[in-house]
């Protein structure tokens, strides 16, 4: 599938801003949980967030190449983070992410959307990520 056919699938299942803004805090919070236990485990010299982060953001160039330069970003951001945090305490912020998705859905009144597509795991941190860059680009045109 392609970047809008996803993203128009994604979207359909968060049309609620409260579902949104859920996903703006849970999602970064569970990649923040992801690399950080991933980080306790090595692949030869580099650790398994890396492998992770640098597989995501492949894909990612697969379909929008502007999402994966962003997501690319955003996730060495997380991963300098992730790196001070113990595995309990990343994961924790995996499980609070887990808690903020969960909630968005009850908001919103539907099912999570990688239920029916797995794929929909990979989507959704670029969805959220540009949709959050996008915010703020409008929101600094407008000042």
């Amino acid at each position: 599938m392609d970047k809008a056919t996803l993203f128009t699938e994604y979207g359909s299942y968060h049309q609620d801003g409260r579902n949104r803004a859920c996903h703006a805090v849970g999602i970064p919070l569970i990649v923040l949980g992801v690399m950080g236990v991933a980080h306790t485990r090595a692949l030869g010299p580099v650790d398994l967030a890396v492998v992770i982060a640098l597989a995501t953001v492949l894909y990612y160039a697969f379909i929008d190449l502007r999402g994966a330069l962003l997501s690319f970003v955003i996730f060495a951001a997380l991963y300098a983070l992730a790196i001070h945090l113990s595995w309990q305490v990343a994961l924790g912020a995996f499980v609070l992410g887990w808690v903020f998705q969960l909630v968005g859905h009850r908001f919103e009144g539907t099912k999570p959307k990688f239920l029916e597509n797995l794929i929909y795991l990979l989507i959704g941190p670029l969805y959220i990520f540009e949709e959050m860059f996008d915010s703020l680009t409008r929101a600094k045109r407008a000042i």
